[in-house]
């Protein structure tokens, strides 16, 4: 036992000075968005119960050209809003948007990398990871659109969401539909509201919420899979472009949303990999994998028979009423999302009063390729940008 301990050790402090040598670095936010030459603005978004949430603002592309509409552009689960700016301008959608004239927000959600504050909480309480998607979509959305609003002298504004930052908007819609006169036009890409057809790895993983449930209570765990040291170190090492590792995280994303060498960006893994994941609340969690098992329903978090009563009044969590979601909602969705299922956006579809669809082009497109995939541009971004033109 101690000499395992003990190689294991020394392997880290190898690794450590390799990490140091290799002089690999981690940029600040606000060094992703200023190092391509576009404009900053940061701002801090209260909500109304007490989350201190930050969002990146660039207000216009590199020619200063302004249509004056602005977009809160929404990370999903484990993300933040680097994923919108970590590939290069011409590629990266938060660039693209600030270059076709828009006012870009770039949010992030309670509990990640970036919006892990609040007014009165401890950040390690039990009180603060007291949250899911539910209460991204009734507090942290409606604020921030609010504080758009406000800031920019409008009445509206475009709503780009992927995967959760779609779950998240629904939520909103459905329990606070007077929101829905102040969204333009809302772009979904990968929508999740049902689970019942994810495939892969997060279904199997889903069998597993019970024991994580009863282990965070073991260990007094409220969050997971932030960008603490340790983590961050070894995907900094293992998933470098050199290292003989770097195909492991490559078929971890794989296995997770699907596999699709052909539109994987390789020099990007490692990039990705020290920004993701960003955290998420361990009843965030358990609140997708209850989606999985719902029966083709899009519910609030089970609290069990006992506490449900106490909690809606009832033994059974409400539906959200998606026909109250009014907003028009383009569905960007694909064949080869391992997480997103095609039926499950079918059936969302059916609900969603003002919604269109739309397949991506490419047979392999897969959950994340929303986000990094070589020719996402081309494949996706061209088409949201084209239907944001008509609104």
């Amino acid at each position: 036992m101690n000499r395992t301990f003990n190689a294991v050790l020394f392997m880290l402090a190898i690794s450590i000075v390799y990490a140091q040598q290799a002089g690999l670095s981690h940029q600040s936010m606000e060094e992703l968005i200023l190092n391509q030459g576009y404009p900053l603005e940061v701002h801090e978004i209260e909500t109304e119960d007490g989350y201190l949430l930050t969002a990146y603002r660039i207000p216009y592309g590199k020619d200063k050209a302004s249509n004056g509409k602005s977009v809160i552009v929404q990370h999903g689960i484990l993300c933040s809003s680097a994923a919108w700016v970590i590939s290069r301008p011409d590629q990266a959608l938060g660039f693209l948007l600030a270059d076709g004239g828009y006012d870009v927000w770039l949010t992030n959600s309670r509990g990640n990398t970036y919006s892990r504050k609040h007014k009165t909480y401890d950040t390690s309480s039990a009180q603060y990871w007291d949250f899911s998607f539910h209460e991204m979509g009734y507090y942290d959305l409606p604020a921030t659109i609010d504080y758009i609003l406000e800031k920019t002298n409008e009445t509206q504004l475009f709503y780009i969401g992927h995967s959760q930052g779609t779950t998240q908007f629904f939520a909103m819609a459905s329990t606070r539909p007077e929101y829905n006169a102040k969204i333009r036009h809302m772009s979904a890409l990968a929508p999740i509201a049902f689970l019942d057809h994810t495939r892969g790895t997060v279904r199997t993983l889903g069998f597993f919420a019970s024991v994580l449930q009863k282990v965070a209570w073991l260990l007094n765990l409220h969050y997971i899979l932030d960008q603490s040291f340790v983590m961050s170190f070894i995907e900094r090492t293992a998933c470098r472009q050199t290292a003989i590792t770097r195909p492991i995280c490559d078929n971890i994303l794989f296995l997770i949303a699907g596999y699709d060498s052909q539109e994987l960006n390789v020099t990007l893994v490692p990039v990705i990999t020290s920004y993701t994941p960003a955290g998420a609340s361990v009843k965030q969690l358990l609140h997708f994998s209850q989606l999985l098992h719902n029966n083709e329903k899009f519910t609030l978090y089970d609290y069990g028979e006992k506490y449900n009563v106490f909690h809606y009044g009832q033994n059974t969590p409400p539906q959200y009423d998606l026909s109250k979601v009014t907003a028009p909602v383009m569905l960007h969705y694909a064949y080869n999302d391992w997480i997103s299922g095609v039926q499950d956006v079918d059936k969302l579809y059916t609900h969603l009063p003002n919604s269109k669809r739309k397949v991506v082009g490419f047979d392999f497109f897969n959950h994340l390729d929303f986000m990094w995939a070589r020719d996402a541009r081309q494949l996706v971004y061209d088409d949201v940008l084209d239907i944001m033109s008509q609104y």
